[in-house]
């Protein structure tokens, strides 16, 4: 089983509770055993009935095991974000370090005056007292691409790389970041464009619902810094969405038997995947400028981090802090 499906478990034959004769659910099969051929999670969404064909048992059975997937996954994302952090509160505090800022503002936790701060959840600490909205800090979740967990992988195994980390950054290279993001689970939107016009228009193909999709490959950009002075990159990706029917995938036909039969062919499948490039986009940090991200990143664009030349930092679009150089 590969490491990377974890908190999902595939062990060779169906190990979900529909999966096996007589019940044939499809999710796991297609969803989760991604050491299977062709290597990949299909991120099979909805069953799409269409009136006129059949309905499968089967895909009745997919649907509850689909959204119990789902669920489950959400539920171990939120317990990652607030469990996964390197504030003093798990592995010793360092405000340098991921997730190692924040926390009260008159610097004392519990009689902790030496560790002042309590990592995720707490915000900033403005030195005149009360919380600095800059760094204020959010849930998971945000408008864009959030990865199952936020720093090293809470998971048996991993990848193999960076401890886990399904997002790492390299500014090594003076000028440049690397930006790669790892193979695992993250939750994406079908988000539509907010213009600044505030008209309420949006293209009709955008939803805003998020789903759990399977990053099936390892994603690689280097961002060369502009020398606009404290330029910072909203980097991310876009996703695709399309439909498959049997005659894409012949495992989607009639499947009563154990066997595929390509003369009954069932309800079609929503499909919603990582387009497969990391993209980004520069923000001079004017407000409602073109490039704001509070506005044109959210025309089909899942933002995941910003990168802050000026501060010399990387943050989750929650402004977790990521790294300092």
């Amino acid at each position: 089983m590969p490491e990377n499906a974890q908190p999902l478990y595939y062990g060779g034959d169906p190990s979900f509770p529909l999966g096996d004769n007589p019940h044939y659910s499809r999710t796991e099969s297609n969803n989760v055993a991604i050491d299977s051929y062709p290597d990949s999670s299909k991120n099979y969404q909805f069953v799409a009935f269409r009136p006129g064909f059949s309905l499968q048992a089967s895909e009745l059975n997919e649907i509850q095991e689909n959204f119990q997937m789902q669920m489950s996954l959400s539920i171990s994302m939120m317990h990652n974000w607030i469990t996964s952090g390197s504030g003093y509160l798990w592995n010793g505090w360092n405000p340098a370090s991921p997730g190692g800022e924040g926390g009260a503002w008159d610097g004392n936790i519990g009689g902790l005056a030496e560790q002042p701060n309590t990592g995720i959840g707490m915000g900033g600490s403005a030195p005149s007292g009360g919380h600095d909205q800059h760094h204020v800090i959010s849930g998971p979740g945000w408008r864009g691409a959030t990865p199952l967990y936020p720093f090293k992988s809470p998971y048996q195994g991993g990848y193999s790389n960076d401890d886990g980390a399904l997002v790492s950054v390299d500014t090594s290279i003076s000028g440049q970041s690397t930006v790669y993001f790892n193979k695992g689970w993250w939750l994406v939107e079908n988000n539509g464009y907010w213009d600044s016009d505030n008209d309420g228009d949006q293209p009709t193909d955008r939803s805003g619902l998020k789903h759990w999709v399977y990053l099936n490959e390892r994603l690689e950009s280097t961002i060369v810094h502009s020398s606009v002075p404290g330029m910072r990159y909203v980097v991310g990706f876009k996703i695709d969405t399309d439909y498959v029917n049997c005659t894409e995938d012949p495992t989607l036909a009639d499947n009563a038997s154990g066997d595929y039969n390509p003369a009954s062919c069932g309800g079609s499948r929503y499909v919603v995947n990582i387009a497969g490039a990391i993209e980004y986009q520069e923000w001079d940090g004017t407000a409602e400028n073109t490039n704001d991200p509070y506005y044109e990143t959210r025309e089909g664009f899942n933002p995941v981090i910003i990168i802050d030349t000026g501060e010399k930092t990387v943050r989750y679009m929650n402004n977790i802090l990521i790294k300092t150089w």
